[in-house]
């Protein structure tokens, strides 16, 4: 069969595509099955991967002059195309036209639940999908309606194992910075995206006289203004459309800790890829679904560039070894894949 996933075209994504996409593209074809992504950019194109085939639709820049109307009909107009038999939707955007599409088309669809409004199992678009993944810390079927909790799929976020490793640990890279802590954070540049905490956290640091270096992944309306807040410190942006996946880890693996400054799946998502890069996170602010750390594999902070900083100096005086090591293993239990071959289960079973 062929299945379709349309990623977020709601808000700049933080990573994109997530390494679980890559994991479910890389499992259903495994299985047989052909994958493709549609995902938002500046222009259309496709392009082939190992995992499938991504289809980008025209969504950024220019392409808003047409309002967001017209994006969810644009997504229509590529799957009509595209002729799937199974669709995924994890964007709240379009989830509600994308919902009509699959019952007028008779395709069976799975919406993601944490890429969509809160409060959707009391809109009635949901009522077009046959099942909703959920993870663990969703609300449970008895907090939802009946009709929508009958479509509930209860599965942990995950992260590709094989990609974000320890060994992408890049020393001639980490040269490059000449700094004796190297941070990241990888957010959308948007206001929810919050990297002017980490750079605030820098700011301090740096004031402190510690020898730190900051790298920000991502992309988004704010690089300017960002940019020129940092302006003066030890930051460096990178660009997460213009890395493979492969890159991305790289940087993961060769900092020394990761800042996560936002939460949800989001959040969960940048947490996981750094944790199973071998670099301990700290996650601040509130909405984090839970990850059990190994001592010295992340901490949680207020979203205070005083206590993230202190977490940082706690963090720091864990042998490099013992807490990477810690990070690595608190990943471990979000393996992707057999997540990815519960999807290839689900989506087998639909329309059977």
């Amino acid at each position: 069969m062929h299945i379709a996933h349309v990623t977020s075209f709601y808000s700049v994504p933080a990573l994109s595509p997530s390494s679980a996409v890559r994991a479910r593209g890389i499992a259903y074809r495994a299985a047989g099955h052909e994958f493709t992504v549609i995902m938002p950019g500046a222009g259309a194109s496709v392009e082939w991967t190992e995992y499938g085939t991504i289809v980008t639709v025209p969504a950024r820049g220019a392409a808003l002059r047409r309002g967001f109307v017209a994006i969810p009909r644009a997504i229509g107009r590529a799957l009509d195309r595209l002729v799937p038999d199974r669709l995924e939707v994890a964007d709240r955007l379009s989830f509600r036209q994308l919902g009509v599409w699959a019952r007028e088309n008779h395709v069976p669809a799975v919406l993601f639940a944490d890429d969509v409004p809160t409060d959707w199992a009391s809109d009635r678009a949901v009522q077009n999908y046959d099942r909703v993944i959920c993870s663990p810390s969703s609300p449970t079927s008895a907090e939802v309606q009946s009709s929508a909790a009958s479509r509930q799929v209860f599965l942990h976020p995950g992260v590709d194992l094989e990609i974000f490793t320890p060994l992408r640990h890049n020393s001639a890279l980490r040269d490059t910075s000449g700094a004796a802590t190297i941070l990241v954070c990888a957010a959308p540049l948007t206001a929810t995206g919050s990297v002017s905490t980490a750079i605030d956290v820098v700011r301090h640091l740096i004031n402190q006289r510690k020898d730190t270096h900051l790298v920000v992944l991502g992309d988004g309306p704010l690089r300017s203004r960002l940019e020129r807040s940092s302006h003066g410190l030890p930051v460096q942006f990178l660009s997460a459309q213009t890395l493979s996946l492969a890159e991305r880890s790289e940087v993961f693996a060769t900092a020394d800790f990761a800042l996560v400054t936002l939460g949800g799946s989001i959040g969960h998502a940048v947490a996981l890829e750094s944790l199973a890069s071998g670099t301990p996170v700290i996650l601040s602010g509130t909405d984090h679904i839970h990850i059990e750390f190994g001592n010295g594999g992340g901490l949680n902070a207020e979203e205070d560039m005083t206590q993230i900083a202190h977490a940082v100096a706690v963090l720091s005086e864990e042998p490099v070894e013992s807490r990477r090591r810690a990070a690595r293993d608190s990943a471990l239990p979000f393996d992707a894949m057999p997540l990815a071959r519960a999807m290839v289960t689900l989506h087998e079973s639909l329309g059977s």
